[in-house]
Formats: C-alpha cells, structure tokens, sequence
C-alpha cells in the first residue's frame, strides 16, 4: 500500500509499505480521508520528539472497517468509523474516567506508532468510533481532534455559559471550531484575534463579532474594546506560544477565565501577583477530551447543529502530502483544515 513517512532528517517520502495486519483486539481501517494537523507539521519539521523513526505520518481520519481481528465485538466489515489520534492504555485513572486526552501512556498515531497516512491502518479497537452516515468521511477524520479538542475547551474547561463575551487568540483548525462552537453554546459575542488576515476572514465566516490582529501595538486594549465592557470573560489560547499566553492573560477582564489549549515549548510568565491575584484570574490548561464530549460533537454533527461545511479548505491525494504540508507551513490559501482523501478501492 502507499504511505506517507518520516524519516531521519525530516524527511517526508511517500512510499509503498506492507499493508497492516490485524491482530487481536483490533481493527484495520480502509482510510478515506486524514486531516492534517499543525502538530503533524510540527513533527515533520522536527520541533516535537517521535519515538518512532521511519513512521507513517497522521492522527486524523476516518475510513471502512476491512479487516477485523480476533476477539473483537460490535464491529463489522464494512462500518464507517473515524478514528481517535492516540492509543491509550485502558487502565489508569484517566481513561477509567473516559479522559483520553490525559492518559499518560497514550501512543499518539504519526509519532508512536503508524499513523492515518496510509491507505489502510490497523488500530485497537477502542482506537475507533462509529460514523454516522450522514458525515462525510472528511469531516469524521477532523471530529476527532480539530472538533471534540475545541469542545472540550469550550465547553468544558472555559464552561461558556449564555451571555458571556469570549476571546479567541489563535484562529487555525482548533480556534476556528472554538469560534463555531462558541456561538453555539450561547456566547454573548467572540472576538477572533491571529497575526494571519485569511484567519481572521475565515473566523468571520464562522460568525466572529469582531477580530483583531495579534501584531497591532497594543492589542490588549484592542482585544478589550471589541469585546466590549471591561474585556472579555473568556479567553481561549490556541496558538500555543509564550506571548499569546501573556496577551491572553492580560486581555481578561477582572474575575475571568483563561484556558490554554495551544502546546509549545516556550514558558509564559504571570503577571505581577498582586495583579494576577487582586483581578482573581482563572488560567486552565486544556489537553483532548473526554470520549463523551467526542460522542456529542459527533452527534452536534450529525444532526446538522455543528455546520462543518467551511471546515476543510483545501482536499489533496495522498501523493501530494508534502505539498499539502508545505502548503499548511506557509498558510497558502487560509487553511482552517486540509484533507487527504482517498479513493475507495
């Protein structure tokens, strides 16, 4: 079968592989579609550790069973499944909660082992989820990570209730679904703030109130006055980089939230504490989601609630994965997500 790999020296090769086997407990997924995520750029440009070198790159996906293995039940030949980046363990405190996000042996696809793009994977079965009809594989490969992370920032973690003014700093796969999903928990306004003006133009066709770019001189005061009032009550980080974060603390209003949902490896500083402690400022890390949060964004989708169409904003072949991660590197074409999708055999 094609693949496409890492290798040493971030290499990026599309090659032919022996197809994958499934063994017991798991399942092998005809791949219709993979997302491609900023973390599989991250990984290819060498600025997140794989374990695994060479690997078949990709955590996003959706496909048909065509294999199952021994001793697996409730799935069939032929069932629509998208599948779920990372497997974990099963057994620890975390993932008896349903956390999958938090397990702290999880084997993310495309790092620790093989990954979504291939023409075929082979996965636990706990790795898969059903998808319903109406879903298009491309829009199931997403659910799983671009759409469920975002939830679970929004929903969970912020806990966005109607009414409340929300700050958006980071407008890429993530924060353009914060944004959609934002809206549809009731949030009084959003403001989209990024330095790219394709994602801020994407972030008004996901209904944003007001944008800002992260480049202006002052864009606290900026971020404060368009969202009206003091500021707003919620700000979500998805960029991922120390000065983001800062902005997005210092953006807050008085008594507010701030959930952290972009990963890096610079190190934000707090404010003075009399500041950060006399404003009362909430800073919560959010990492994944629970399974059920992923079950609800799924149903969000297929009851039409969740509007995906703007989601994926370019579709390539498998064949042009280098090109179509190059494409994301440099934000050609103002990427929310970019597909690969691949034909049935």
């Amino acid at each position: 079968m094609k693949a496409v790999r890492l290798h040493e020296g971030a290499q990026v090769r599309v090659e032919e592989v022996p197809d994958p086997v499934a063994g017991p407990g798991e399942v092998r997924v005809a791949v219709r579609a993979a997302g491609i995520c900023g973390t599989d750029l991250h990984a290819a440009h060498g600025r997140l550790p794989v374990p695994k070198l060479p690997v078949v790159m990709g955590h996003e996906g959706a496909g048909v069973i065509d294999a199952v293995g021994e001793g697996v039940a409730g799935f069939a030949m032929g069932d629509r499944v998208l599948l779920l980046p990372s497997e974990t363990c099963g057994d620890c405190d975390a993932c008896r909660a349903g956390h999958l996000g938090l397990c702290p042996q999880a084997r993310i696809l495309g790092m620790a082992r093989d990954g979504t793009f291939a023409e075929r994977i082979a996965v636990p079965a706990t790795c898969v989820l059903p998808l319903p009809e109406g879903i298009p594989f491309e829009h199931g490969a997403i659910l799983a990570d671009a759409v469920a992370t975002a939830y679970h920032a929004v929903a969970t973690r912020a806990g966005i209730g109607g009414g409340e003014r929300v700050a958006v700093i980071g407008c890429g796969g993530v924060g353009y679904h914060a944004i959609l999903l934002a809206r549809l928990l009731g949030a009084k306004s959003v403001v989209a703030v990024d330095a790219s003006p394709g994602a801020l133009r994407r972030a008004a066709e996901a209904e944003a109130d007001g944008s800002v770019d992260a480049r202006a001189d002052d864009a606290r005061k900026a971020i404060r006055r368009a969202a009206g009032g003091a500021g707003p009550d919620v700000v979500i980080e998805f960029a991922g980089r120390k000065a983001s974060v800062e902005l997005a603390i210092a953006s807050v209003a008085r008594g507010g939230r701030v959930v952290v949902g972009g990963v890096g490896m610079e190190a934000p500083q707090l404010p003075p504490l009399v500041a950060f402690v006399g404003r009362e400022i909430a800073v919560l890390g959010s990492m994944g989601y629970t399974r059920a949060e992923l079950e609800r964004v799924v149903e969000l989708a297929a009851t039409g609630r969740l509007d995906l169409s703007g989601s994926i904003t370019a579709r390539h072949p498998l064949e042009a994965a280098p090109q179509a991660l190059d494409d994301l590197a440099h934000r050609r074409g103002d990427p929310v997500r970019l597909a690969l999708v691949l034909e049935a055999p």
